[in-house]
């Protein structure tokens, strides 16, 4: 007896579709769904997964698998910025360089100590002469000349050794904040609290003109589309550091027929028997004392898979 040798098992969208179909019995071993019953089973199954994602206690372990490291870029003139395709200086990852000579303003090239890992189309963040960051889009790149696509505006220039960073893609906006802190160039890392709306609310300086610093906590507001972080200071001091964010992305739509899903395969026979269940109603299918057993045995055996961990502490009440 012989083994096959791989692990990569997965499902379509339509192989999904197929088999809760087949589990209400409103299709045979043979037949296929017609393209309507394809449009609204995808409909229920992206209602489905998007109900399902990790945002709670609801399946802890599907946090593992939507979990972001994003890094925010600051600003030394707003304390409010925007994380989600809008924004500015939002990414997952990013090249971090230097300035190596003065660059006065209506330059369009900008020389830096190393351009490996830019590409033409990147966003490119410079720290100008007043301290705030200066963004542009790449134009090209010879050796380790930057061209953008603009001139630097009048007023802005730049001094020799000042700090870049280049990314390709904004990040998707946070579903759930985990972990915010502040990291500077040398990658050392302070953390950050995480405010309340209220607590927020009743900061008397989060927007004084006069109160530029390091921040020290932050608030994240969700919004459709484009969410906003707020932090405890009018503006940043120092915009060569940025705030890291542990977070939690949403859930790919399912769009196409092969489409997969970023479910683990401890999740597929849940997500077949719950899109079943889902659209019994639909077709006015009976829903069975035994097909609620499958759909619950299979909800709770994928809802354990690599369960939260965390770090517990106890105290007694002369230590608190």
């Amino acid at each position: 007896m012989s083994s096959s040798g791989t692990y990569n098992f997965t499902m379509t969208r339509d192989q999904i579709i197929r088999m809760a179909m087949l589990y209400i019995g409103q299709i045979d071993d043979i037949e296929p769904p017609t393209a309507q019953e394809t449009a609204d089973m995808t409909t229920i199954l992206n209602m489905l997964v998007k109900q399902w994602q990790g945002t709670a206690d609801f399946a802890p372990g599907l946090k593992t698998f939507t979990r972001r490291h994003g890094h925010l870029f600051l600003s030394n003139t707003t304390g409010q910025y925007t994380l989600g395709p809008a924004g500015t200086g939002w990414t997952l990852s990013y090249v971090n360089t230097n300035v190596t000579a003065n660059v006065a303003s209506g330059s369009t090239v900008i020389p830096v100590s190393s351009s490996s890992g830019m590409a033409a189309g990147d966003k490119f963040g410079v720290q100008t002469s007043t301290g705030n960051l200066y963004w542009g889009t790449i134009l090209s790149i010879a050796s380790n000349n930057v061209t953008l696509t603009a001139a630097l505006p009048t007023g802005v220039s730049l001094l020799n050794n000042s700090v870049v960073f280049d990314y390709t893609t904004t990040a998707t906006q946070p579903v759930v904040v985990e972990d915010v802190f502040l990291r500077d160039i040398y990658n050392s890392d302070t953390p950050l609290k995480k405010l309340t709306v209220q607590e927020y609310d009743f900061n008397p300086s989060k927007t004084n003109p006069q109160f530029i610093s390091d921040p020290t906590a932050v608030y994240y507001e969700f919004q459709l589309t484009n969410s906003y972080l707020f932090t405890d200071c009018a503006a940043a001091n120092d915009t060569s550091k940025h705030i890291c964010i542990t977070y939690l992305e949403a859930v790919q739509d399912i769009t196409n027929p092969n489409d997969t899903t970023v479910y683990p395969q401890e999740w597929f026979l849940a997500l077949c028997w719950g899109l079943a269940k889902n659209a019994a109603p639909m077709f006015h299918a009976t829903w069975t004392a035994a097909m609620e057993s499958c759909y619950k045995e299979a909800l709770t055996i994928a809802q354990k898979k690599e369960p939260e961990r965390s770090v517990l502490y106890f105290a007694s009440e002369e230590d608190i």
